[in-house]
């Protein structure tokens, strides 16, 4: 019975194994970034806080515009949402609650064009973020 268990144990680790594609996790050339927001700044009156930013002018005209800017919500450490900002617009207002400390991930989001996309590469590129907190 010992060697049976012993030839499934070994045999199954043999077929796991087997479904490991090093490729995908190998494949980490990617000649493509954005920038990140410049002079990131929020105002406070009353429970809506008002982000505003600055696109770069240094954007790669590997990417379509306009650009996208997403902003992820995370409440007493907790993530919350995502809001996006489309046509690089640069500020956005988000009610908050006031009891509560904030943190503002901050990100350009661009695609691709045609002529610089890559077969089995995604054509979403994000900035680094630029964080913010409010407390």
């Amino acid at each position: 019975m010992k060697n049976v268990v012993k030839f499934v144990l070994t045999f199954a680790v043999i077929l796991l194994s087997g479904c490991y594609d090093r490729d995908i996790v190998d494949s980490k050339e990617f000649g493509f970034s954005l920038p990140e927001v410049e002079n990131l700044n929020y105002t406070k009156q009353g429970n809506t806080v008002t982000l505003t930013w600055q696109i770069p002018a240094n954007i790669p005209d590997v990417f379509n515009r306009p650009l996208e800017t997403d902003i992820q919500v995370v409440e007493n450490n907790i993530y919350r949402n995502i809001q996006s900002v489309f046509d690089e617009n640069t500020s956005l207002d988000i009610t908050i609650d006031t009891e509560k400390n904030y943190r503002f991930v901050v990100k350009l989001l661009g695609y691709l064009t045609n002529e610089a996309k890559e077969d089995g590469k995604t054509d979403r590129v994000y900035s680094k973020g630029a964080i913010i907190e409010i407390k």
